[in-house]
């Protein structure tokens, strides 16, 4: 399993040069993605396809809620739960 500090980076990197005009580095891991509208409806599917093709790790219909998405720390959390989950089969 990945160390979840390169998980957050990476999540940093993709949400901050996808969907911000321009990343000043005030992206952090507690930013609130959803009540910031940094992210939208349309934009969680984005991260969920970034996130299966940088961790080969799929997110289930049940899982895609705000909840999960709140934030890159909510984030992180999901993807380390999903890669444990994977690594137990």
């Amino acid at each position: 399993m990945q160390r979840a500090n390169a998980i957050v980076d990476r999540l940093t990197e993709f949400i901050g040069c996808s969907f911000l005009e321009k990343d000043d580095g005030e992206l952090t891991a507690d930013t609130p993605l959803l009540e910031l509208n940094i992210l939208d409806s349309a934009s969680l599917f984005d991260v969920v396809d970034f996130v299966r093709n940088e961790w080969r790790v799929h997110i289930p219909a049940n899982e895609i809620h705000p909840g999960n998405f709140a934030s890159i720390s909510q984030l992180d959390h999901l993807i380390n739960r999903l890669l444990q989950h994977e690594a137990s089969k």
